[in-house]
C-alpha cells in the first residue's frame, strides 16, 4: 500500500507501554486500584511503583476536567535539521501548526516525540491515530501508545525508541497534504484532533 507521508512504518512499535500493571484497562480508578488486594504487600509495592506519583496522590489538576492533554508534538531529525516543535496545550500553539504546518524534505530520517498528561484516572490504550490526504489519496496509519497513570509531570513517548523512520521520496511522494492527528483512547474517547497543512519537498 501507498508509504504514509508522515507515518511511515507506524505500526511497528517498539517498545511496551508505560503502565501494563493489574486491571489497567479494567478500572482506572487509582485508589481502588490500590486498595484491591490490599492484604499483599509485594503486590501493593508493585503497584505503587507502577503508578509512581499516583501512587502518592498526584493526580494532575483537579480544576481542569480534561483527562488527556497533549502538551507538545515534536518531528526530531538524524542531523543538522532544527527539530519541528508545536505546542498543542493553548489556542496560539495549535494555531501555528493548523495554520502554517510543517515542511520536511524527502528522504530524511526523522522521529517523533510525544509530551502529554494525564489527570485523574490511569489512561487505558491511548493511540495516535494518522491520516494524510493528496488528491484523492488517502493514507491511515495507527500507534499504540500505551496506558499510563496520573500524574503531574508530562509523559513522554518517543518513537521509534530506537533508529529512525525515512521521510518518503520520489516525485510521487513530493507535494502537498492534508493531515490529520487523533489521540483516541480504549473507550474510544478522542482527546485531542487537529488537522494541518504538510509539504514533503525535494
Amino acid at each position: 500500500r501507498p508509504q504514509n507521508a508522515m507515518a511511515a512504518n507506524i505500526n511497528e512499535v517498539d517498545g511496551p507501554p508505560k503502565y501494563a500493571g493489574p486491571s489497567a484497562a479494567a478500572s482506572g480508578d487509582v485508589s481502588t486500584l490500590l486498595e484491591k488486594d490490599g492484604e499483599d504487600e509485594s503486590l501493593r509495592k508493585y503497584k505503587e511503583q507502577l503508578l509512581g506519583a499516583a501512587a502518592k496522590g498526584d493526580l494532575g489538576d483537579a480544576s481542569d476536567p480534561r483527562k488527556v492533554i497533549v502538551t507538545e508534538f515534536r518531528v526530531m531529525f538524524n542531523g543538522a535539521t532544527p527539530d519541528l516543535v508545536f505546542t498543542l496545550d493553548n489556542p496560539a500553539g495549535m494555531m501555528i501548526l493548523t495554520q502554517a504546518g510543517m515542511t520536511i524534505k524527502e528522504g530524511v530520517e526523522y522521529k517523533f516525540r510525544l509530551s502529554f498528561r494525564v489527570q485523574h484516572q490511569i489512561l487505558a490504550g491511548l493511540k495516535f491515530m494518522n491520516r494524510t490526504k493528496k488528491m484523492g489519496m488517502t493514507n491511515s496509519d495507527e500507534l499504540m501508545i500505551g496506558s499510563y497513570p496520573p500524574q503531574s509531570a508530562p509523559h513522554v513517548f518517543e518513537f521509534p525508541r530506537h533508529g529512525w523512520m525515512e521521510a518518503p521520496k520520489g516525485m510521487m511522494f513530493r507535494g502537498s497534504y492534508t493531515a490529520t492527528d487523533k489521540f483516541v483512547d480504549s473507550d474510544g474517547v478522542t482527546h485531542l484532533e487537529y488537522s494541518y497543512p504538510l509539504k514533503i519537498t525535494k
